[in-house]
C-alpha cells in the first residue's frame, strides 16, 4: 500500500459519486480526503466535507463558491479540481492524485533542496500562484504540506480555504485562518488576507525549502507571530541569487512585496540561467521557452517507485469476509507469537537465535521503552525479575542546583522571543500543572481565559507564562481593569510556586526564574512581573 494511503476506518464510504474508495489520504479542518479510482482506473483524491460543516448553510455557500472558482484555475504546476458535488448531503470535490512526497516530508527525510531543483520549485510555485491570482483567488494556505514534489515538478494543491479577491471572506468574522509561520504580518494586524499574503508565504516556503528552517523560527504561536511582526527573517543558507527575491517577498508591508507574476518572471530567469536548461539536441544558444519545459529539465530529484494502490472493496459482504479472515489471521498470529515467546524465554538473554527480520533495540528504542507508563510495563510479557537492574551509584558530594542566576536581572522581550515550547517531560508536566491552575484565574475576566501559554528559555534559565490579549470596551485597556493587579499577581504566584516546587523537588531543574508576560497585542508583549524562585520569600505577592 502506498505510504500516503491509510486504511479505511469504520463508517468511511466505499463509493463517492462515480469513484470507488480504496483508502484515506488524510483529514483536516474541512473534511476527510480519500484515495479513490474511477471505472477507467484513473486515480483521484476526493475531499469530503465534514457533516457538521455540510449542515451549515453559510459554509456550504462558501464551498460552492470555492469549487466554482477553483475549476477556473489551470496551469502546469497546479492540481485542478476535476469533479465535484456541492449540493449532495455530503459535498465533495475531486482532484487528480499526484504521486510524490510533500515538500515538508522531503525536507524532513532527505534534507533541503538546492541548485536547479530549488529554482525549479520557486518557479513552479510562483507560476501556480500567478494562475491562482489571475483567476481572482487567494490561496490563503501556502505551506510545505500543500506542495507535492511530483516526478515532473512541484504541484500546488488545496484551495479549500481560498476566497475571491473581491473581499468576500471564506472565514467567519474574528477567526484567523492559516498556519503559524506562514501567516503574513497584515493578517496578524488586521485579519486582511490578499494576494500579497500568498507572496509572503511563498518567500517563507522557499526559505524553508533551501534551509530546512522556518525563516521566523518555531515555538509557541504567539512568539512566532511576534517575530513575523517585528524581526528580520533568517535567510542564512538561501542561495545568493534567490535571496533578494525571497527577502523582498517577506517584507512587512504588503505594498513592498512583488506580485506573483513578478516573482514567477524573476524565478524563471534564474532557472533559465542554469546550464542544465539546454534541451537535448538543441543548437547552441537555443533554450526552452515554456516554463513546464524548464522545470522538467531541471527537476533532478530522485523518484521513488509508487507502490500499487490497494484494490477497491467490491461490496460490504466482501469487506465483512475480508475482516473476518483478517481477524482469524490475527488470532492465529497471536497464538504463534505466544508459542514463540514461550520458546524464546527458555534461551539465555542475549544468546537466543536471531530470527530473520527481527528488530534491533537501539539506544533510542531503550529510551522510549524507559518512558512507558507503569500500565504499559505491567502489560509486558517479561517479568520484573527478568529485567537487569543497575546498581545505584552513591554520590559523595550532593550536586549543586542547576539554577545559577539569582541575579535579579530583569527579563527581556528578546529572552521571551527566544523561549521554546515545553520539550522535556519535566517541562511538559510543569506547563500542564500551571495551565490547569492559571486558566480558572482568568475565567470571567477580560483576558481570553483559555489562552495561557507556557514557554521555556534554557539559556536564560527562565519559565515564561504568557496570557492575553485582553478584550476591553472602546477607549480602555488593561490598565483600566480593576482586576489587573490581582490577575497578574495570581499568575505570578502560581508560576513562581510551580518553579519553586520543581526547583526543590528536582535538583536538575534550571528554571528558577518565573516571568509573567502580558501580550497586549501580537506585536507588543510586556513583562508584567517576574520573580526569582530560589527562596520562599520570592513567592509572596
Amino acid at each position: 500500500m502506498s505510504s500516503r494511503i491509510q486504511p479505511l476506518q469504520q463508517g468511511d464510504p466505499l463509493r463517492i459519486g462515480s469513484y470507488r474508495v480504496v483508502g484515506r489520504l488524510g483529514a483536516g479542518g474541512m473534511g476527510t480526503v480519500y484515495a479513490a479510482v474511477e471505472s477507467a482506473g484513473i486515480q483521484v483524491a476526493v475531499k469530503v466535507v465534514h457533516p457538521a460543516q455540510a449542515a451549515d448553510d453559510e459554509f456550504r455557500a462558501r464551498f460552492r463558491r470555492e469549487v466554482h472558482l477553483s475549476q477556473q484555475v489551470t496551469g502546469p504546476c497546479l492540481v485542478p479540481v476535476c469533479d465535484a458535488d456541492t449540493e449532495g448531503p455530503a459535498p465533495w470535490l475531486a482532484t487528480p492524485f499526484v504521486p510524490g512526497p510533500t515538500l515538508d516530508r522531503h525536507v524532513t527525510t532527505a534534507g533541503p533542496l538546492g541548485g536547479a531543483a530549488l529554482c525549479a520549485l520557486a518557479t513552479g510555485t510562483a507560476t501556480a500562484l500567478t494562475a491562482i491570482h489571475d483567476a481572482g483567488i487567494v490561496h490563503r494556505d501556502v505551506k510545505p504540506q500543500n506542495v507535492i514534489l511530483s516526478p515532473t515538478g512541484p504541484k500546488v494543491l488545496d484551495f479549500g480555504i481560498a476566497h475571491a479577491l473581491d473581499g468576500t471572506s471564506v472565514t467567519r468574522t474574528g477567526v484567523m485562518t492559516g498556519t503559524p509561520g506562514w501567516i503574513s504580518p497584515e493578517q496578524y494586524r488586521t485579519g486582511e488576507v490578499g494576494a500579497e499574503a500568498d507572496i509572503f508565504a511563498w518567500g517563507a516556503l522557499i526559505a524553508y525549502a533551501a534551509t530546512g528552517r522556518l525563516p521566523f523560527g518555531s515555538g509557541a504561536a504567539d512568539v512566532v507571530a511576534f517575530r513575523v511582526l517585528s524581526a528580520e527573517p533568517d535567510l542564512d543558507g538561501v542561495p545568493d541569487d534567490l535571496r533578494p527575491l525571497v527577502k523582498q517577498s517577506l517584507s512587512k508591508e504588503p505594498s513592498d512585496r512583488p506580485t506573483a507574476a513578478e516573482v514567477a518572471h524573476a524565478s524563471t530567469e534564474l532557472l533559465a540561467s542554469h546550464e542544465t536548461t539546454v534541451l537535448p539536441g538543441a543548437g547552441a544558444g537555443q533554450q526552452p521557452t515554456l516554463v513546464a519545459d524548464l522545470i522538467s529539465l531541471n527537476w533532478n530529484l530522485p523518484v521513488a517507485a509508487e507502490p500499487a494502490w490497494p484494490a477497491p472493496p467490491r461490496d460490504r459482504n466482501h469487506m465483512r469476509l475480508y475482516l473476518a479472515a483478517a481477524a482469524a489471521a490475527a488470532i492465529l498470529g497471536g497464538l504463534g507469537g505466544a508459542v514463540a515467546a514461550s520458546q524464546s524465554s527458555d534461551t539465555e538473554p542475549g544468546k537466543g537465535p536471531a530470527a530473520s527480520g527481527a528488530s534491533t533495540v537501539t539506544a533510542d528504542g531503550a529510551a522510549a521503552a524507559a518512558q512507558r507508563s507503569p500500565s504499559q510495563v505491567e502489560g509486558s510479557t517479561a517479568s520484573a525479575s527478568e529485567v537487569p537492574t543497575a546498581t545505584p551509584r552513591t554520590l559523595e558530594v550532593a550536586p549543586a542546583p542547576a539554577y545559577t542566576r539569582a541575579d535579579n536581572a530583569e527579563p527581556t522581550i528578546d529572552e521571551w522571543v527566544a523561549a521554546r515550547v515545553p520539550v522535556t517531560p519535566a517541562e511538559k508536566a510543569a506547563a500542564q500543572r500551571l495551565i490547569k491552575d492559571a486558566v480558572p484565574v482568568l475565567k470571567g475576566q477580560n483576558y481570553m481565559g483559555d489562552d495561557v501559554v507556557v514557554t521555556f528559555n534554557p539559556h536564560a534559565q527562565t519559565m515564561f507564562v504568557t496570557f492575553g490579549p485582553g478584550t476591553f470596551p472602546e477607549g480602555q485597556d488593561y490598565q483600566d481593569d480593576p482586576s489587573w493587579t490581582d490577575i497578574r499577581r495570581g499568575l505570578m504566584f502560581g508560576s513562581c510556586s510551580e518553579a519553586q516546587q520543581d526547583f526543590h523537588n528536582d535538583i536538575t531543574w534550571s528554571y528558577g526564574r518565573a516571568v509573567v508576560v502580558y501580550r497586549e497585542s501580537m506585536a507588543s508583549p510586556l513583562i508584567a512581573d517576574f520573580r526569582d524562585a530560589t527562596h520562599i520569600d520570592s513567592c509572596r505577592v
